[in-house]
């Protein structure tokens, strides 16, 4: 596996691209986690074997452009959970969607709306995206907190194949 390469630094985290030892890390205190995935992604817990697919897919990998990374603390290096940009096709058109899943010893201080506020930053401003979108569980109160908190407005609700019922939030590029 590569150097993992910094992909979206705030003041209290770093977003990363994934490393080796990562993996079981995020296994044990994100992917597993039911109260953690009761509203995320799937709606559920992974098994390591879901987990490892899961991660194969929608990793960045290294690109450091686009996918999903590892959100680590910048003091303590402690991997707090994963966040990134992904293609969306919700609304019918290429969009990218923003998202971040904590471990449950980051909720509660702010993590969320920081790295939304980054890669809303890092959306607009180094990949020149028009539009970012970002799809929560209606049952998910916290993150429509976050993404209201972070300027995105409601757009619509659709129904994700794999998803399930999801609420479409969605900021354009400040001009």
């Amino acid at each position: 596996m590569h150097r993992s390469a910094e992909i979206i630094v705030t003041p209290r985290l770093i977003l990363r691209s994934l490393a080796s030892a990562d993996i079981q890390v995020l296994y044990d205190h994100v992917l597993s986690d039911a109260a953690v995935m009761a509203a995320a992604l799937f709606g559920g817990p992974m098994s390591f074997s879901q987990s490892i697919r899961f991660i194969d897919r929608s990793f960045d990998n290294g690109s450091g452009k686009r996918g999903l990374g590892v959100l680590v603390e910048r003091d303590t290096q402690q991997v707090v959970g994963f966040a990134g940009l992904l293609q969306c096709a919700a609304l019918g058109k290429p969009d990218f969607e923003l998202g971040f899943v904590l471990r449950r010893s980051a909720w509660g201080r702010g993590y969320a709306t920081e790295i939304g506020r980054g890669q809303l930053h890092y959306g607009f401003h180094v990949l020149g995206l028009p539009r970012i979108l970002a799809l929560a569980s209606p049952k998910n109160n916290a993150s429509i907190a976050v993404l209201k908190k972070i300027g995105m407005d409601f757009h619509s609700n659709v129904l994700d194949a794999q998803r399930g019922d999801r609420l479409v939030y969605a900021a354009r590029r400040p001009l």
